[in-house]
């Protein structure tokens, strides 16, 4: 989207372009950062090497929407998703994880988390 990297500053990368895009940003990393138009950002580091594999960007943007879809406000729901998205990455095999075992993972990541 940027038309390079993002270079060493991730987090600036992240604010300058949620800045000129007026949207909220998602820069999908071992430390995942999003950041909000007005300037705010935060980041997860829940995220693992086992996410580098087609598709489970996919399944982030599909959380995102998700928690969009119950009511987030949509720099809370990126933040959410993409802490679920490494903590569920974390259930699955060390090596071979793809998008369709991660999308199950979630489900159980979540209601493990939901029973305490």
């Amino acid at each position: 989207m940027t038309g390079g990297p993002p270079g060493p500053d991730r987090i600036g990368a992240a604010r300058s372009l949620a800045h000129k895009t007026g949207a909220v940003v998602l820069l999908k990393g071992p430390t995942t950062v999003v950041a909000e138009p007005g300037g705010t950002a935060s980041w997860s580091t829940a995220g693992s090497p086992r996410l580098a594999t087609a598709g489970t960007g996919d399944v982030l943007s599909g959380a995102i929407g998700a928690f969009v879809a119950r009511g987030l406000p949509v720099f809370e729901a990126a933040g959410l998703a993409a802490h679920v998205h490494g903590r569920s990455a974390a259930l699955g095999p060390p090596e071979g994880l793809v998008a369709g075992d991660l999308a199950d993972l979630l489900g159980l990541w979540l209601s493990d988390v939901r029973r305490g």
